[in-house]
């Protein structure tokens, strides 16, 4: 479509509400002001406000008096977007063109012409468009028994005029004055609801001075111009597929004026029948006069008879039905063949031509499309939706009766015989099914064509009536009187120079239907000449194009023409099918708006309501209107998600309406460069127990508004909706069934009761069992009772003894206590099972266990064994023979039995299906397949139960936080679904085993379904998330427990806490050949569960976190920049751990020996019999995934030198050496004369002290975060923070420090002396490089210069003997070992020399072979050569001789044949003549 430029915007123009479905709401809509600074960029968003009567009626239609207000209104939305085939010249007000008349909004209420005087706009799709489907929503709604069209005679009279106000209150069958302001108000539906627009009276012309917008024969009525020019405003939300040249997509007209349901079905010609019974269904039906004369005398007796009201409801016959031959009133067109249902308009559309499409399949396709419609008089260069008005499987005419037979000539009637050569079948006669189709423009382009012709005096015989094979049923004597109707109803000719296009081929086939007309015409009225036909021909032509211009009151011209379409050419000619679906003939509906942020965010004055009221809880009667629900939501990226639950007995029909706002405001330049995507809607199947992707059972994708059809089986069924759209969606939905639409929160709810299949099923079971209760003393009816209990559960001998169980404790349910001795003995006559049942089992069970006081500790023999069988069997022998006899009708017992059931029966029947759903769960729950022998098996997947466990939100930003951290107990193995809900994006959850500390697998970050079995110490439930920049004031982190049934896992506290104590400790990463990160220690004083999380600074480390005990892992796991331990608990070091400790010694790797410290204390403290722990943190880097830049070497380098200062134990002293070492000798001597025990002691704390207050410092200050750093975190519950402690692991440097100062205490002294022999040292190696280079260097400089000189780059790795973490004494056993290893290192050798050398002899063997068969192979072409140059010597020798020889013989015969010759000469000389002689002489 081409766009002319807007106008300038202002604030009055961007109204914005809140959008919905809301039929009779009345409030106010929000005006949003589109005003916006310099910086800022103009709104792409206003939102066309919700229809409001109240705003309408305080709406101002004339302009303010002030001097700088315009006297004409201008719509600030600018110019509308007309088609790109209509060229705008120039814009025009009515007072601008209409100069003698007054314009006005409505000059004719009766009728009105669209086509007569806009024959220059049908070149436009989108108006053809327009026009149709005003004329077919006039006629739907506007048709009477008498007339075609009449506003008086229908219930409920539609006007298009009445959608345009002006100078008028909003009231029933108001009428629009015409403003000379120009501001006019329309109301449309669109997106879920009216809509207020608002349009001036600014309308498009051409350069020839034509008006672009549809218009009647009277051009001062400008109701069809102001009612386009909102509906244009639509359909430019729409986005047709720029390749297919057409100049709309989805959108229809008939939604915009009425808001019913578009369903478009596309037609195939493989599913003919399907499209033939669907019409027969929903569109009235053709009968002849005879069938509706007997309908109706049927009727009229039946409504004679006493009971007329239940008879009229069971006859489905249509009542008013016209008698004439033509057509059915579509009167009933709403309700067709069907008393309740809803109501639907059936139309058909086809699409334009396509010249530059070049697939010769489509070509095709087109090319019988085309055919088929000039046969009906259409034209498929001007598509348009034509309207499904009935179907007719008979002649148009009844066939006449035959003729009466007398009766005697039925006594022996004579048998017709016809002879042939040949056997003749009989014709198949196909059956007739025919489509009568509506619309505005058949016969249009061919009848003007004509007319013109005739008029100019060129009178051809042109093929203008090749529509006569529409109605070839007729008889010959009717073919006049139809070809006049079709001139007569012809228009006015377009200008469009088509006359061309018409090929030899179609120009002479036409010329044969006109002339094969005309010659029945001729036949039937002889006495009539050529030139008086043609005369009349033109005639009719000219009164009709002159018709309209004298009078629009004349009411007999119908607005839609008809014809009948063969239903095999009907599926030729047309593409799609469209079903308008009226909502308010549904008894059930709910309706849903999304619109995104960045225009939700317009409508902040108006309240988004998020009540979400589901269509299961209407009450009202069908046809109800107000059972409808909206839901109001919004959405970040376009993608929305819904929940469809549905549970029916019967097949199930919904009817999902998909609207979408793709687009808004862009330009034509802008929707050819990017083109917005369309929105998508798909519907599946979905279990909340599941996460198997189902296929779709429905998807949509549109660029306006499209419905379908969605058709369920019975039972019930859960459908996940996901929709996309770039800016907005509304979703309606429409069902004669109950369903419930919404998120989670409105369908999880309802899936918690049994299915109405179930409830069904047990229903059907209680009352067979019911009925055996009733007639037990009735020996006529028990045993067919009795059969068909047994066929309504089904069950089979083996799961018989779970039906009686479900039976005994069904009445322990009604009676609310246990059975009586007499009501047990009743139970189990019914069930005719002797064997106790459930509780009084159990309490036989328990009342059995003691045993008698000279039976403990003894074992009983085999005759008391015997003995004890042969009771139970005389006792269960009187049992049986007692349920026989009270079983058996007529008995005492019988009678006794039968009162005592009755009077339990009364009990169950005050709540029946209570009691029967809870019999059939357990047999259900307790008889293994009994679940598959009934249909409910499959309403079993969509049943949960839920529960729900919230905490808040702890207030942090930018930091790793631990949410939720709770232990559940599993009482029975189910299967399990945890669901968070949380406000945080990155959020995870982890489930432990605390049995086994398997975590449970996890799927995109989502624990999977998994079938919890119950264990000693349940299961750890850890949330971790990350915070982002801005805290969350009052937010709330809740999980949803989904199970199949209850009871649920049960929490171990009352409520969930989420107080916690984090330590933390961060620090910068150093690189080291262990690759490991850091090393910490960990103690604690009792029992201590902790979360052990940790992260680097680069997202992209693969990092390992370990938990060792003795230096044994027990437990690690990997991560990618983050690595968490969800659960762990740190077992004291005391007697009372140990037995806790056995139970995760294969975890934790735990030994039992004790570590000695130094002092007595420390042996003291840890006796040998007592289990020890020591547990270290470890974090090491994978995969060398840490690498470090260049520019940080320097940085590494003084986090080196740190830990080197930390190590050096005497660094102060050494520093500041300076004196010789005498002095050194007397500090020694002075250091010696101190008590060797308390000089230990002080030296051991202070350095102590000194090692823990430089890692305090490096992990406690401020790090820089553009530096490689890691940060570790302990989580553990406030309440037992201080039972921890997390500390660097300093063993290392403790113990080399300790060494040291032992050394040192030993040999006073030590360290200061082996620092100046080191610096000597140095000093030597550093003379002769300075003597060389000739400049004097530092102390430092000269020891960094030697290091580098005297490093020799050689890994002695390979020869440095590998010891073990251990020390270990060299024995004899050590030593067999190390003999036994060496030698079986030396037999693998060998054998694997052995192989290799096995393997190389095999393969020189194999060469050898290869060599031997090339060579024979060699062998053997050269012999075949030899022997063919052997054959072809021969046959060359051969053919050699031969040839010799033939020649020899040639030679021969020649010879003899020159040897005969002269024999024969000789015998006969030649003889000489005298005269030859004499004249020789002469000569000479």
């Amino acid at each position: 479509m081409s766009k002319t430029p807007k106008k300038k915007a202002s604030s009055s123009s961007l109204v914005a509400s809140s959008p919905g479905y809301s039929p009779k709401k009345d409030s106010s809509s929000a005006v949003a002001s589109a005003s916006e600074g310099p910086g800022e960029q103009k709104s792409r968003f206003p939102v066309w406000p919700e229809w409001n009567d109240n705003e309408v009626n305080a709406e101002k239609w004339d302009a303010v008096k002030t001097p700088k207000d315009s006297k004409f209104f201008d719509d600030q939305e600018g110019m509308v977007e007309l088609p790109s085939s209509l060229k705008v010249h120039t814009w025009k007000r009515p007072s601008e063109y209409i100069i003698n008349k007054t314009p006005v909004v409505v000059d004719n209420e009766a009728a009105f012409d669209l086509t007569s005087a806009n024959e220059h706009l049908l070149s436009s799709e989108l108006m053809r468009w327009i026009i149709s489907e005003i004329y077919i929503l006039w006629k739907i709604c506007n048709t009477g028994e008498d007339k075609p069209v009449s506003t008086e005679t229908a219930a409920n009279p539609w006007r298009p005029w009445e959608h345009i106000y002006s100078l008028c209150k909003v009231v029933k069958g108001h009428m629009p004055l015409y403003n000379g302001y120009g501001k006019y108000v329309i109301k449309l539906y669109w997106m879920g609801c009216w809509r207020k627009i608002v349009v001036d009276d600014m309308l498009p012309f051409d350069k020839d001075n034509n008006i672009l917008l549809p218009a009647t024969m009277n051009q001062s009525e400008l109701w069809p111009m102001l009612l386009t020019k909102g509906i244009l405003k639509l359909a430019s939300t729409d986005v047709p597929v720029l390749s297919s040249g057409r100049e709309l997509g989805e959108f229809t007209v008939i939604h915009s004026l009425t808001g019913w349901i578009p369903e478009m079905i596309p037609l195939k010609y493989w599913y003919t029948e399907k499209i033939w019974e669907f019409l027969k269904e929903t569109i009235p039906k053709f009968q002849l006069e005879e069938e509706v004369s007997q309908e109706k005398t049927t009727n009229a007796d039946l409504t004679t008879s006493k009971d007329s009201d239940e008879t009229r409801s069971r006859v489905n016959l249509p009542q008013n039905l016209r008698v004439e031959i033509k057509k059915i009133r579509l009167d009933r067109l709403w309700c067709p063949l069907r008393s309740i249902g809803p109501q639907m308009v059936v139309c058909a559309s086809y699409q334009p031509l396509h010249l530059s499409e070049k697939r010769t399949s489509v070509l095709t396709k087109m090319a019988d499309s085309s055919e088929s419609l000039r046969l009906y008089g259409l034209s498929q260069l001007y598509s348009h939706p034509v309207l499904l008005t009935s179907t007719r499987d008979c002649p148009l005419v009844a066939p006449p009766k035959p003729l009466a037979v007398p009766n005697w000539k039925l006594i022996r009637p004579r048998r017709q015989t016809n002879i042939t050569d040949e056997p003749k079948e009989p014709p198949v006669q196909k059956p007739e099914q025919l489509i009568e189709v509506c619309s505005p423009f058949i016969n249009f382009r061919l009848m003007t064509m004509a007319a013109n012709d005739m008029e100019q005096g060129a009178v051809k015989r042109r093929g203008y009536n090749s529509n006569l094979a529409s109605f070839s049923e007729m008889d010959d004597t009717e073919e006049d009187h139809t070809l006049n109707d079709i001139t007569q109803n012809s228009p006015n000719t377009l200008d469009a120079p088509e006359n061309n296009e018409v090929t030899a081929e179609e120009k002479k086939k036409d010329a044969n239907i006109a002339n094969n007309a005309e010659k029945a015409e001729s036949t039937s009225n002889p006495e009539k000449t050529g030139d008086e036909k043609d005369k009349e021909k033109v005639q009719t032509a000219k009164e009709s194009n002159s018709a309209p211009l004298q009078s629009q009151d004349s009411s007999d011209k119908p607005l839609l023409q008809e014809t009948w379409v063969d239903l095999h050419n009907f599926t030729k000619s047309f593409q799609t099918l469209l079903i308008f679906h009226k909502p308010e003939t549904y008894a059930h509906q709910c309706a849903s708006v999304h619109f995104q942020n960045s225009i939700s965010s317009r409508l902040s004055n108006t309240p988004l309501s998020n009540a979400v009221a589901s269509t299961h809880s209407v009450t009202a009667p069908a046809r109800q209107p107000d059972s409808t629900a909206t839901v109001h939501t919004q959405s970040t990226d376009g993608r929305c998600t819904h929940f469809l639950f549905v549970d029916n007995l019967l097949p199930t029909e919904i009817v999902i309406c998909f609207s979408a706002l793709t687009q808004w405001g862009e330009s034509v330049e802008e929707k050819r460069m990017s083109p917005p995507r369309p929105a998508f809607l798909t519907a599946k199947p979905f279990s909340w127990k599941s996460i198997v992707s189902e296929l779709p059972v429905v998807q949509i994708q549109t660029t306006a508004s499209k419905a379908t059809l969605l058709t369920l089986p019975p039972g019930r069924h859960v459908l996940h909706i996901q929709t996309r759209s770039p800016l907005a969606i509304h979703l309606h939905l429409c069902s004669m069934s109950p369903f419930v639409f919404g998120d989670e929160e409105t369908v999880m709810p309802h899936l918690d009761k049994e299915s109405l299949r179930f409830c069904e099923q047990a229903k059907l079971t209680l009352n067979a069992l019911g009925r055996v209760v009733s007639c037990f003393s009735d020996p006529e009816e028990l045993p067919s009772a009795a059969k068909e209990l047994e066929k309504t559960h089904g069950v089979g001998i083996q799961q018989q003894r779970v039906f009686n169980e479900a039976v005994y404790h069904m009445f322990c349910s009604a009676l609310g206590r246990k059975l009586t001795s007499e009501e047990l003995s009743a139970v189990q006559t019914l069930t005719g099972d002797p064997s106790p049942h459930g509780s009084n089992e159990k309490a036989a069970d328990t009342a059995s266990d003691g045993y008698p006081e000279g039976w403990n500790g003894r074992q009983a023999t085999d005759q008391e064994i015997q003995g004890a069988t042969v009771l139970q069997a005389g006792w269960k022998g009187y049992l049986v023979r007692k349920i026989l006899t009270a079983a058996r009708p007529g008995t005492k017992e019988n009678l006794s039995v039968t009162k005592t059931l009755e009077e339990m029966w009364d009990s169950v029947v005050s709540d029946l299906e209570k009691h029967a759903v809870a019999m059939l769960r357990h047999m259900v729950a307790n008889g293994e397949g009994i679940a598959d022998l009934y249909p409910c098996r499959e309403d079993e997947y969509n049943r949960i139960t839920f529960t729900d466990f919230s905490v808040a939100v702890p207030e942090v930003t930018n930091s790793w936080i631990l949410i939720f951290r709770e232990v559940f107990h599993v009482h029975k193995n189910m299967l399990l679904v945890p669901k968070i809900y949380s406000p945080l994006p990155l959020c995870t959850l982890h489930v432990i085993n605390n049995d086994t500390l398997e975590e449970i697998p996890r799927v995109f970050n989502r624990v999977e379904p998994h079938l919890y079995t119950t264990n000693k110490s349940g299961y750890t439930f850890v949330a971790e998330a990350h915070a982002g920049n801005t805290a969350l004031t009052g937010g709330k982190w809740r999980m949803r427990l989904i199970g199949s049934r209850e009871p649920l896992p049960q929490l171990s506290k009352e409520t969930p806490n989420n107080n916690f104590s984090v330590k933390e400790l961060k620090g910068y990463y150093i690189p080291n050949k262990k690759n490991i990160i850091c090393r910490h220690v960990v103690k604690v004083s009792t029992d201590h569960n902790a979360t052990v999380q940790f992260q680097t600074s680069q997202s992209d480390v693969y990092i390992k976190l370990s938990i060792l005990d003795n230096e044994k892992e027990v437990i690690s796991n990997q991560g990618k920049g983050h690595v968490i331990i969800p659960i762990y608990c740190f077992l004291a070091n005391n007697g009372a751990s140990v037995a806790q400790a056995g139970a995760r010694q294969d975890q934790g790797g735990l030994t039992a020996e004790g570590i000695v410290t130094e002092g007595k204390e420390g042996s003291d403290q840890h006796p040998a019999d007592t289990l020890f722990h020591k547990y270290c943190l470890q974090a090491e880097v994978l995969r060398k995934s840490w690498p470090l830049d260049e520019s940080l070497a320097s940085f590494i380098q003084n986090l080196r030198d740190l830990e080197r200062n930390e190590m050096r134990v005497f660094g102060d002293i050494l520093e500041g050496t300076s004196a010789s070492v005498g002095t050194e000798q007397q500090n020694r001597d002075s250091q010696k004369s101190a008590p060797k025990s308390t000089h230990k002691a002080k030296e051991r704390e202070k350095d102590k002290d000194k090692l823990t207050s430089k890692s305090s410092f490096t992990m406690g200050q401020s790090l820089d975060t553009t530096k490689p750093y890691w940060t570790l975190r302990v989580v553990s519950d406030q309440s037992e923070a201080g039972n921890i402690e997390v500390k660097k692991d300093t063993e290392r440097l403790e113990e080399i420090r300790a060494m040291k100062l032992a050394w040192e205490s030993a040999e006073p002294g030590r360290a200061a002396k082996a620092h100046q022999t080191r610096l000597r040292y140095l000093k030597d190696v550093e003379e002769p490089t300075t003597a060389e280079t000739g400049t004097p260097q530092s102390q430092q400089s000269g020891e960094i210069s030697a290091l580098k000189q005297n490093r020799i780059d050689i890994d002695y790795t390979p020869f440095i003997r590998k010891s073990l973490p251990q020390p270990r004494l060299k024995d004899e056993v050590l030593e067999e070992e190390q003999r036994r290893e060496r030698s079986e290192r030396f037999q693998s050798f060998r054998l694997i020399w052995d192989n290799i050398l096995e393997q190389r002899k095999q393969e020189k063997t194999a060469r050898r072979d290869m060599m031997k068969r090339q060579l024979e192979t060699y062998i053997g072409f050269q012999d075949a050569m030899d022997e063919y140059r052997q054959k072809m010597l021969q046959t060359r020798d051969a053919y050699r001789s031969r040839v010799l020889e033939e020649q020899s013989h040639k030679k021969k015969e020649e010879v003899s044949v020159e040897i005969a010759k002269q024999v024969e000469l000789e015998k006969n000389p030649p003889q000489i003549q005298p005269g030859a002689l004499k004249s020789g002489g002469k000569r000479k």
